[in-house]
């Protein structure tokens, strides 16, 4: 035995950022050496062992932070030892994941309670080890019954009561848990996890939940698996910890991903709890940081430190740092001067300014704009860097001027041009030379925006002959946002020749907007999107369809702008999905926010359906028809599938609006075998901002419960594309699973290859 006392600075490297953390270690070392030499081995509670496993260059004048990993059958933690997790705990330190920690597996007897047990465990290995005594810097978690145990010691006192301040932990984690199982013997003694947490949601002023934000807590589940499923298990843990009730809006964000993060993913993405250690305590790191330096672990600190750890801490050579100021190097793209491909480009140094209110081009003649912010424009949507004048607020709400001059050349032909100006969020007027000459979403000259969200329409004006003029000309767009993202986030930008339409069979393009008559909505012309595959012109098949919906607030450009099609293309091209044709319809409401449901769900399934299968070679059967759609688009996937079952066979729902749409109050009603007669597959993201995780876990519940094959998936992400995109191959995969093309002569025989 030897006592050794060290007082000093330990530096932290994490996510390439250095932390300085006071050491003071007077610590006891009595340890047996295991014959793992990952391992070493204390005589824990009734002669249970303790095994330790410490950072490869463990030093004691160190203070680490530890982990605890509850036994997976509640008693034994030779499962963990078995499995690797020491190992795979030194691998993620080697790689940079995580950072340095001292990994603790105690053995449990059911002679004692655990509190007692553990908290014996906790004072031996602080006895022995240079580990930190404060519970801040301190976690456990578990698989199976650990996770359960995990969840016990970290959130109830041995009185069984909810526990608001953390005592032994501060960080929770649950690997694949069971909170409900027979095998769980320690359930009956100590009650349900769901429970103990319900009862705080359900008592009088509910809301005062800050407590919550003491406490970092990680879930994930196996989604093939059901032990998520049943009722106070994994699915009804999350539900209440993303509901407003315990994270109310006023106290803890729903959202806040250093509060509480959670995930649900099929077998193929979860692999085994030792796969998913790279998250978890990749996330304890995180709180483990901020409470090392003192900071607090709610907000956009904790936030930002997560974003760290999860990137790379170097760059590729010749990268630009963030941070480092550059000139702009965009190529310079030549004036051509005549014929029917005349064109200036108009992209890259803008001067830019927010404006106090609407007012037209007059409110440029007093100000002296190349004094502005210098910005580059059709890129993106704003970050908190893009300008100075937006005070780091990429979500500011109000007018904005984009302004710049440009030259036009002497033999510049100026008859018959357009300036297209890509996609701005949400509307504008462009002005040239002091006239204008188009707007969106702005009705008079100068006047204010009319609030239709016309945040996915491409911006093409026709420019009046004669208004260019051979030298310096001027061009200024006054844009509004009206909430949320914003910015003029698309392009091209330019001025060309007017282009002329085209049959698109004819131009032989594969994908191209389109429109009918619609009777369903009283003769009004919707506007429709085609994707047909490669080969489609050449070939004598006929193609399963899949009617992809637009979410509230957008038609099916927003799917074009995502760059669904391209992603099609990938996925065609590796043959993971088969060749399908994919349209994208407008609702025709006049605000995009038809719900697809009364006459908008008759232009679709009456109207649309009979145009596409009239005009396009698809397979005019059941078998062959799938509906997908995101948001509004995803809950009105679900209505009309429910509403037709004899018109489609599958459901791609990407985080559907299920109860704004009415769909879920229907689908809970259904039968196995109605339901059964779909392919089913949804996704959301674990932060969705409206919380529609929620009702999808009711529903995973609901089809587990009736044993009716689906796939189902909740990872990290929110309501956006940037979620939704990388499932895109994988929702077409399986609703197309087993169709393809077809013989045109001999319909229902697949082609081959």
């Amino acid at each position: 035995m030897r006592r050794i006392s060290v007082c000093g600075l330990a530096a932290l490297l994490l996510g390439g950022t250095l932390f300085l953390s006071p050491v003071c270690a007077d610590r006891v070392f009595a340890v047996s050496v295991y014959s793992n030499s990952v391992y070493q081995e204390l005589e824990g509670t009734g002669g249970k062992k303790i095994y330790v496993s410490v950072p490869e260059d463990y030093d004691p004048a160190r203070e680490y932070p530890s982990v605890y990993f509850m036994p997976k059958d509640g008693y034994s933690a030779w499962q963990y030892i078995s499995d690797g997790v020491g190992e795979e705990v030194r691998r993620l330190e080697r790689e940079g994941v995580i950072m340095d920690m001292v990994a603790v597996f105690p053995e449990l007897t059911g002679d004692e309670d655990p509190w007692s047990q553990t908290g014996s465990a906790v004072s031996l290995v602080e006895d022995n080890y240079s580990v930190s005594p404060d519970n801040s810097m301190r976690g456990v978690i578990g698989t199976g019954t650990g996770a359960y145990l995990a969840f016990l010691l970290g959130y109830s006192d041995s009185e069984g009561s909810l526990q608001k301040e953390p005592e032994l932990f501060s960080a929770i984690g649950s690997h694949d848990g069971d909170f409900t199982s027979d095998s769980n013997r320690w359930l009956e003694q100590y009650g349900s996890i769901f429970s103990l947490l319900e009862d705080e949601v359900d008592a009088p002023y509910k809301a005062q939940s800050q407590w919550v934000a003491e406490y970092y807590t990680y879930m994930d589940m196996n989604s093939d698996s059901m032990a998520a499923s049943a009722d106070g298990g994994s699915y009804d843990i999350a539900s209440l910890f993303r509901s407003d009730s315990l994270t109310a809006s006023h106290s803890v964000s729903a959202w806040d991903y250093s509060v509480f993060d959670y995930s649900a993913r099929t077998f193929a993405h979860y692999g085994t709890y030792v796969d998913n250690l790279s998250r978890s305590l990749n996330r304890f790191s995180v709180h483990f940081v901020h409470a090392m330096n003192g900071e607090s672990v709610t907000g956009e600190s904790a936030a930002d430190a997560s974003r760290e750890i999860e990137t790379e801490s170097e760059t590729d050579a010749g990268q630009i740092q963030s941070g480092d100021e550059t000139e702009s190097e965009l190529p310079e793209v030549p004036v051509i001067t005549q014929g029917d491909d005349r064109m200036i480009d108009l992209s890259g140094d803008w001067y830019f300014n927010v404006a106090s209110g609407p007012d037209g081009i007059d409110y440029l003649e007093n100000e002296d704009w190349t004094s502005w912010d210098v910005v580059q424009p059709g890129l993106d949507w704003w970050t908190e860097d893009f300008a100075r004048c937006l005070k780091g607020n990429p979500y500011y709400a109000g007018y904005a001027w984009y302004v710049r001059s440009f030259e036009v050349p002497e033999e510049f032909d100026t008859s018959g041009l357009q300036i297209d100006a890509g996609m701005i969020d949400e509307a504008d007027e462009i002005y040239i030379n002091g006239i204008r000459v188009g707007s969106t979403g702005i009705e008079k000259e100068g006047g204010a925006y009319d609030r239709s969200n016309p945040w996915d329409v491409e911006r093409i004006y026709v420019i009046p002959d004669g208004l260019l003029v051979p030298g310096t000309n001027m061009i200024a767009v006054r844009m509004c946002n009206g909430s949320g993202a914003g910015g003029w986030y698309s392009g091209p930008i330019r001025i060309e020749t007017v282009k002329k339409k085209e049959d698109p069979a004819k131009a032989g393009q594969r994908f191209y907007a389109t429109s009918f008559t619609s009777k369903a909505l009283r003769d009004k012309e919707i506007e429709y999107r085609v994707y047909l595959p490669e080969g489609y012109y050449e070939s004598s098949y006929r193609y399963p369809v899949v009617y992809m919906l637009h979410g509230y607030g957008s038609t099916g450009k927003s799917f074009e702008i995502a760059g669904v099609p391209q992603i099609l293309d990938e996925g065609i091209s590796s043959g993971q999905i088969p060749p399908c044709i994919v349209i994208f319809p407008n609702d025709g409401h006049a605000q995009k926010a038809g719900w697809w449901t009364g006459p908008y769900a008759s232009m679709l399934n009456e109207d649309l359906i009979t145009e596409v299968d009239s005009t396009l070679r698809t397979v005019p059967e059941r078998e062959y028809r799938f509906l997908a759609g995101e948001s509004m688009g995803g809950g009105g996937a679900w209505l009309n599938a429910i509403d037709h079952p004899e018109l489609y066979a599958g459901i791609f729902d990407i985080y559907g609006a299920l109860n704004y749409s009415g769909s879920m109050v229907k689908l809970l009603r259904m039968d196995a075998q109605q339901l059964s007669a779909y392919k089913i597959f949804m996704i959301c993201g674990n932060h969705d901002m409206y919380t529609f995780d929620i009702e999808h876990m009711t529903v995973e519940k609901y089809l587990d419960k009736l044993r009716v094959p689906h796939v189902f998936e909740i990872d990290n992400g929110e309501h956006s594309s940037s979620f939704y995109l990388p499932y895109v191959k994988e929702g077409f995969a399986y609703l197309l699973s087993g169709v393809g093309p077809v013989e045109d002569a001999e319909a229902g025989t697949e082609a081959e290859g």
